[in-house]
């Protein structure tokens, strides 16, 4: 083990990617196509000669490499897309394991998935097994613990006047995001997947488990506007954007077959991300909100369940369960008082289902 220094984006209290800089990294082992820290491996799937050297570790973001880049370019893009993609994950691991002193499941990231040839995917996303998959069929096992798919890019956006190829390893909102996933999977388990056979869990996420991690990744950046870079066009008054600062209530959820869970993840997300930006209004820091949210998913998580029931579902699914947990986990009277009072602001009260939520909202706006 040792730490030396890598190439990473820093979030400076402002949507992505931040600022390079040198930031100290617990390498375990340097190989040509990733790297392996503590409890985590981030691997390029397409494979080559990617790192190597120890210089490679401070490769330049070269704005996202990719297939009109120099050869040079895109090597130096897809090294640091390893380096930013790891300092980015471990950064919230870390606060996690610290914050309930336990230690999470090891993670296995793949850079440049679900791509080949002139074929590239923009996207990311969080995977268990499952016996099939909604969109984009795996081609290898997967990681009974979860893995972390990120694609290598297919959209330039303008970053400081120039055209930039959006790498999701390069864009450390969305890593936040899906390393949050993992974070809800083996904290809260919102599905159950711990009680379905290892080769046969779901990856259908649950509107408070995606608000969830835009609320982390939210957390990691300082900044409400996440996406703010890749979806600047979007704007922050469209759901679409998830923006944390919009004033979305439980007036606004729809809930149901073929709605985006994201969108309705939003009312949560803001919820807690309006708690943590006036946490001063109870005397604390910003980040108590989120140590009182990590023992609120731990604390449901121990829930003892032997079978997964309709009904114990769909209590999991509810925001209301999610706050009683955070209210119940913590001992601290003013924070609990000023959690409370900003969820209500929002429609969301300790116990309640999303319907009845949902219904009282709308009645009373």
């Amino acid at each position: 083990m040792r730490v030396t220094s890598v190439a990473a984006y820093v979030p400076r209290g402002g949507p992505p990617p931040g600022e390079t800089a040198l930031l100290p990294l617990d390498v375990h082992e340097v190989m040509d196509d990733g790297i392996r820290l503590r409890g985590l491996s981030v691997i390029d799937a397409r494979g080559g000669r990617v790192l190597g050297e120890t210089s490679r570790l401070r490769s330049d973001p070269a704005r996202g490499g990719g297939p009109l880049a120099a050869p040079a370019a895109d090597a130096s893009a897809r090294a640091f897309a390893l380096t930013n993609v790891a300092w980015s994950a471990r950064r919230l691991l870390d606060v996690v394991e610290a914050e309930l002193d336990r230690v999470l499941p090891p993670l296995r990231i793949w850079l440049g998935s679900h791509g080949s040839g002139s074929q590239r995917w923009g996207g990311g996303h969080y995977r268990v097994p499952a016996s099939t998959y909604s969109t984009l069929a795996e081609t290898h096992p997967v990681d009974p613990l979860g893995e972390v798919h990120l694609g290598s890019g297919r959209v330039y956006l303008e970053h400081h006047g120039a055209p930039y190829l959006h790498v999701p390893g390069h864009n450390t909102a969305i890593v936040t995001h899906e390393v949050a996933h993992h974070v809800c999977r083996h904290v809260a388990d919102f599905r159950l997947n711990r009680l379905r056979p290892a080769d046969q869990q779901t990856n259908r996420r649950t509107s408070v488990e995606e608000g969830t991690c835009d609320y982390l990744a939210a957390a990691m950046l300082g900044d409400p506007d996440i996406y703010g870079w890749h979806r600047c066009k979007v704007p922050v008054t469209d759901p679409r954007r998830r923006c944390l600062s919009a004033r979305w209530t439980m007036a606004d959820f729809r809930g149901g077959p073929g709605v985006d869970p994201h969108a309705d993840g939003s009312i949560w997300a803001c919820a807690l991300w309006d708690a943590r930006a006036h946490a001063d209004r109870a005397g604390r820091p910003g980040a108590a909100v989120d140590g009182m949210l990590l023992h609120g998913l731990a604390r449901l998580g121990e829930q003892e369940h032997h079978d997964r029931d309709p009904d114990v579902l769909r209590i999991r699914r509810g925001y209301g369960n999610v706050l009683s947990a955070m209210l119940e986990a913590s001992t601290d009277a003013a924070l609990i008082d000023h959690v409370e009072r900003v969820m209500a602001g929002r429609g969301i009260r300790p116990g309640w289902s999303n319907a009845q939520a949902q219904e009282a909202a709308r009645r009373w706006s």
